[in-house]
């Protein structure tokens, strides 16, 4: 039996096991949680803020999960919510406090993302994106319709 598939799902579990952890430990540092790391980069990189379905899209996370992420980062004065018509179609910035704490993570993500890379030629990392991105959308494509992957699974 080919084993990347499994190999594959064991990498990527390890890997988002040890990035939860270091978001866990640096966040905390700055009484945050690991969750609002994501929220925070991206409004850091979107001046004019962001809607919720943009985050959502975004940071690849589920609505409930940016909906108690930004609640959380409203309450402690680092997002300020502009309401507009609709549940889901507010929009969301960082106040002058936000800013501040989201260049400080900028930061500790900038070393992070450098020391991850160490040993890792450049056109290497760009390939492996590349491949991982691709890897993503097939897989996505085998979870929108999986009748035909599972066929073999069906009782006869």
């Amino acid at each position: 039996m080919n084993d990347r598939f499994i190999r594959l799902s064991i990498s990527l579990a390890r890997l988002q096991k040890v990035i939860q952890r270091i978001k866990a430990s640096g966040m905390s540092r700055i009484e945050l949680k690991a969750g609002h790391t994501l929220v925070l980069c991206r409004l850091a990189a979107a001046p004019e803020g962001l809607h919720f379905s943009e985050l959502t899209e975004r940071c690849g996370l589920d609505q409930a999960m940016i909906s108690r992420v930004l609640a959380e980062l409203v309450r402690s004065g680092l997002v300020e919510k502009r309401a507009e018509s609709g549940k889901y179609n507010a929009l969301y910035l960082l106040t002058n406090a936000g800013h501040d704490r989201a260049a400080r993570v900028g930061a500790v993500v900038a070393d992070v993302e450098r020391r991850a890379d160490e040993g890792i030629d450049a056109d290497d990392l760009a390939t492996f994106y590349k491949v991982l991105d691709q890897l993503t959308r097939n897989l996505e494509a085998v979870d929108a319709d999986p009748a035909e992957a599972f066929e073999p699974l069906e009782i006869q």
